[in-house]
C-alpha cells in the first residue's frame, strides 16, 4: 500500500463503522476491538460496543479478552525455540520427546512427530466435547491429562488430510514441559511474553482485581446476548496450549510484529533466528505443511499454528462461518494483486478472535470480541476491513452484511432441525424402567470421567463429572434411551457451545441392562465420528 493511500486509511476504516456495527448486531456481539498494523507499526485502532454491557464500559486497546486458538501460534513458537536449541527437531517422534506418551494406536505411537501435532495431520481423535463443558468448565483435570491423551485413537488416515485437532496441541504443551523441564506457563512467559513486553497477556484467568478485563457473552436467537463464565482453560493446566491465552490488541500487535519480522528475515537469510527477537524457526512455523480447503485455485494450507491463503481466495477455514454458508465462502481479494495472507481464528463460548497478517508489507488486522455469536463476527469484520485495506474495487467487493444474515439464519436452523431429526428417528410407544433403577455413578474405563445420574422431584438428571453446573434433565426418548437436549436459549445462557457440529447422537444417552435386569452401563457419543464411550456403574 503506497504512503499516499495510507494517509487516508483511518478515514476509510472509520467509514466502515456502520457496517461493522451492523455485523455485530446481526451476529449478536456486544463488544469488538480492531487494530491495524502496516510496515511494522500500528496505524489504526477502534473499538465498538462494550466490554461490559451491564455497566456500559467501552473496550480499549488494552482490554483483555480470551483469544482462544490464537494461542496455537504461541505454543508452536515455544517448540520452535526448543528445536532451535537442539533439544529436539521437527521430525522427532512424540514418544521420544515425551516419554509418558503411550497411545494405543501403533501408527501414532511409533510414527507421529512434532510436526504432525502442529499441522493437524495426525488423524487422531479430537475429544473436544469432553474438554469444555457448561460455563466453560474444563472437564479433564491436569492430573488425568496424559491418561486422557493416551486414550485417544486414530479416526483418519495418518498424514492423509488436514483435520483440526485441539488435543494435538495439548500434547505439544506436554512436549514443551518434557523438553524444557519447566512448566508450559513458565516457559512461554519467560521466553516469549516477557521478552516481547506482553504485560497484559495471561495463560489462565487474569487476577480478579485487574482492571479492563472484558466480560464474556453468548448470543441468543434474537441477536441479544447473555453473560457467561469466561474461558477457564489453563486454570488447571488443561486447555492452555490450544486455547488458553487471554490478551489485548496492544499486546497482540507486539506478537505479530515479531512473527512477521522473523518470518521475513529468516526467509531472506536462510537462518533460523533473528537478532534481538525471541522467536526462532519462524520461517518453519509459518510455512505450508499440509493443504486445507481443497479444491482451491490458489494456495490454501496450514503451517504450525498458522493458516495460509493466497489471495484471491477463500478465508475463514479455522472458524465457524464455512459451516454456515450453504453456497460456500466468498472469494476475497478479487481485482487486486495476489497477496499471501497468514492467519488464524479462535472460538470458545464467550469469545471469537481473528488475525490476518500480510508479511510482505508487515501489515496485520487483529480483532478480538467478547461473544460466541450467531456467526463468526470477527471473520466477517476482518474480511470487510481487509478488502478496504487492499483497496479492492467496489464492484469486486463482497457483501458481508448479506453473508452475515445468511450465516446467522443458518445457525438458527440448528435447533429446530435437530428436534426434527430426533423426532423422525424416535420409536414411539416405549417406556423407561423405574427412574430409580438408572440412578448411580457411571465411570469411563480409565476412571477419570464420571457421570452422576440422580432422580429429583420425579425427574431424571445427569451431571458430567458430578458438577452441579453440568447437571441436565434427562427426558425419555425411547426404551432405555434419554435425551439431555435443552432449548437453544437455555444452552446459550448456561455458557455451552451451541452450534451445528453437535448432531443427534451427542444429545442422547443410552442405558444398557445387566444380568440382574437393571441398568449397569451407559453409552454416550461425545464427539462426531468418535465411537460411543462406555461408562460403567459403580
Amino acid at each position: 500500500m503506497p504512503p499516499s493511500t495510507m494517509a487516508g486509511l483511518s478515514s476509510r476504516i472509520d467509514a466502515l463503522r456502520p457496517k461493522i456495527e451492523e455485523l455485530m448486531r446481526i451476529g449478536g456481539t456486544p463488544g469488538l476491538s480492531l487494530g491495524i498494523m502496516h510496515q511494522g507499526e500500528r496505524v489504526y485502532y477502534a473499538s465498538y460496543g462494550y466490554r461490559d454491557v451491564e455497566q456500559r464500559l467501552p473496550l480499549t486497546d488494552e482490554t483483555i479478552l480470551p483469544v482462544c486458538s490464537l494461542t496455537k501460534a504461541v505454543t508452536s513458537a515455544a517448540l520452535g525455540i526448543l528445536v532451535d536449541e537442539k533439544k529436539s527437531n521437527w521430525d522427532t517422534l512424540v514418544k521420544d520427546a515425551l516419554p509418558s506418551f503411550n497411545i494405543k494406536d501403533d501408527i501414532l505411537q511409533n510414527h507421529m512427530t512434532l510436526s504432525d501435532l502442529l499441522c493437524h495431520r495426525s488423524g487422531m481423535s479430537w475429544g473436544d466435547n469432553l474438554i469444555i463443558g457448561t460455563e466453560n468448565n474444563i472437564l479433564i483435570s491436569e492430573k488425568d491429562s496424559m491418561a486422557y491423551l493416551n486414550s485417544q485413537t486414530r479416526l483418519l488416515p495418518f498424514r492423509g488430510q488436514f483435520a483440526y485437532n485441539n488435543l494435538a496441541y495439548e500434547l505439544a504443551g506436554k512436549v514443551i514441559e518434557s523438553l524444557s523441564q519447566q512448566s508450559y506457563f513458565d516457559f512461554v512467559q519467560s521466553r516469549i511474553l516477557d521478552p516481547l513486553g506482553m504485560t497484559r497477556t495471561y495463560l489462565k484467568t487474569p487476577p480478579s482485581d485487574l482492571d479492563n478485563v472484558g466480560k464474556c457473552y453468548n448470543a441468543l436467537g434474537n441477536g441479544t446476548s447473555a453473560p457467561v463464565t469466561c474461558v477457564q482453560a489453563g486454570n488447571d493446566w488443561f486447555g492452555t496450549p490450544h486455547a488458553g491465552m487471554r490478551s489485548c490488541v496492544s499486546d497482540l500487535m507486539k506478537l505479530y510484529k515479531a512473527f512477521m519480522t522473523g518470518f521475513n528475515d529468516q526467509i531472506a537469510s536462510g537462518k533460523t533466528s533473528t537478532d534481538k527477537l525471541p522467536l526462532k524457526q519462524v520461517s518453519q512455523l509459518m510455512s505450508a505443511k499440509i493443504f486445507m480447503d481443497q479444491p482451491s485455485r490458489n494456495e490454501a494450507s496450514y503451517g504450525f499454528g498458522w493458516g495460509r491463503v493466497q489471495l484471491p481466495g477463500r478465508l475463514g477455514q479455522i472458524g465457524i462461518n464455512p459451516g454456515l454458508m450453504p453456497n460456500g465462502m466468498p472469494i476475497v481479494g478479487k481485482g487486486v494483486a495476489p497477496r499471501l495472507v497468514i492467519f488464524h481464528q479462535g472460538s470458545l463460548p464467550g469469545a471469537l478472535s481473528l488475525n490476518l497478517l500480510l508479511p510482505d508489507t508487515e501489515s496485520a488486522i487483529v480483532i478480538s470480541s467478547n461473544a460466541l455469536a450467531l456467526n463468526d463476527v470477527p471473520d466477517w469484520v476482518g474480511q470487510l476491513v481487509l478488502e478496504e485495506f487492499l483497496e479492492v474495487p467496489e464492484s469486486q467487493r463482497n457483501d458481508y452484511i448479506e453473508a452475515s444474515k445468511i450465516s446467522s439464519a443458518e445457525n438458527l436452523k440448528w435447533y429446530p432441525n435437530l428436534i426434527k431429526e430426533l423426532q423422525q428417528a424416535q420409536r414411539n410407544g416405549t417406556s423407561p424402567k423405574e427412574l430409580e433403577s438408572y440412578v448411580g455413578t457411571y465411570w469411563d474405563r480409565l476412571h477419570i470421567f464420571k457421570i452422576v445420574v440422580t432422580v429429583e422431584s420425579g425427574a431424571l438428571y445427569w451431571a458430567l463429572q458430578g458438577l452441579e453446573s453440568e447437571k441436565f434433565r434427562l427426558s425419555h426418548y425411547e426404551d432405555d434411551v434419554f435425551t439431555w437436549l435443552q432449548p437453544r436459549e437455555e444452552l446459550s445462557r448456561r455458557g455451552r457451545w451451541v452450534g451445528t457440529d453437535q448432531g443427534p447422537s451427542f444429545w442422547k444417552v443410552e442405558f444398557k441392562i445387566g444380568e440382574a435386569g437393571k441398568p449397569n452401563r451407559l453409552y454416550w457419543v461425545h464427539d462426531n465420528d468418535v465411537p460411543a464411550a462406555e461408562y460403567s456403574k459403580e
